[in-house]
């Protein structure tokens, strides 16, 4: 078995949601364009394989897929987002994710897609709840709110004031956070598969900023036991 995908196997437990093949979608005048490499595409196979032997070994487990539909990365130009004219629900995956699942013999509709604008608005939310609950874990600065992690990262960024907005733009790891938030709905645990090599910069700038939205899931209460798996 490859050493990554065994360290995958050793987080497995029943109610598991495995996660793999993230990407960020660009957004032009002729249409979309999928930032694919062979590192995503690794990744997205490490999980349909996980998958697989959680399911042989009769775990109760899914298979899911993030994607960056916001039109910018979050280290990117302070998260400035733009509109897009973008239909999800006829999403299709591409062609090489297809290819995959067809010679592993899964059906496409079986991968749960996770989108991260969704996950930047359950964030927000979730965030504007918390500050009513139990504001003195919250710092506001003149560029962003913080929340303050006395026993691992010190403050972390939550969101970039912007003017007209009391709370600001949500910040990576508040993103992070809501995704956490929003499968913590349906799951006890993830394994999420991650490329983070140079060429995959544009996916994912800085990955711990993932760590931090583990972070924040964690002092928000959210009951989910998350574990990220990085490669280069």
């Amino acid at each position: 078995m490859d050493e990554i995908l065994k360290k995958g196997a050793d987080f497995l437990k029943d109610n598991c949601l495995i996660t793999g093949g993230h990407y960020r979608i660009f957004f032009n005048e002729n249409g979309i364009k999928e930032n694919i490499n062979s590192g995503t595409i690794k990744s997205f196979r490490l999980a349909i394989l996980l998958f697989k032997f959680a399911r042989d070994k009769g775990l109760a487990a899914d298979i899911g897929l993030l994607i960056n539909d916001m039109g910018s990365s979050c280290d990117e130009s302070a998260c400035s987002l733009k509109k897009l004219g973008f239909t999800r629900l006829e999403y299709k995956l591409p062609s090489v994710y297809n290819k995959i699942l067809s010679e592993e013999k899964i059906p496409e509709k079986s991968i749960k897609i996770y989108w991260e604008k969704h996950s930047r608005n359950r964030g927000k939310k979730e965030l504007i709840k918390r500050i009513k609950i139990e504001s003195d874990i919250f710092i506001k600065e003149r560029n962003g709110l913080f929340l303050l992690d006395k026993e691992g990262y010190g403050k972390i960024v939550l969101t970039r004031i912007r003017e007209n907005d009391k709370y600001g733009v949500p910040a990576c790891p508040l993103i992070m956070a809501g995704l956490n938030i929003e499968q913590s709905k349906f799951y006890n645990s993830s394994i999420n598969f991650y490329y983070i090599a140079y060429d995959n910069i544009a996916n994912i700038p800085n990955h711990f900023v993932i760590e931090k939205g583990k972070r924040v899931a964690e002092l928000f209460g959210v009951k989910i036991n998350i574990n990220n798996i990085y490669f280069e």
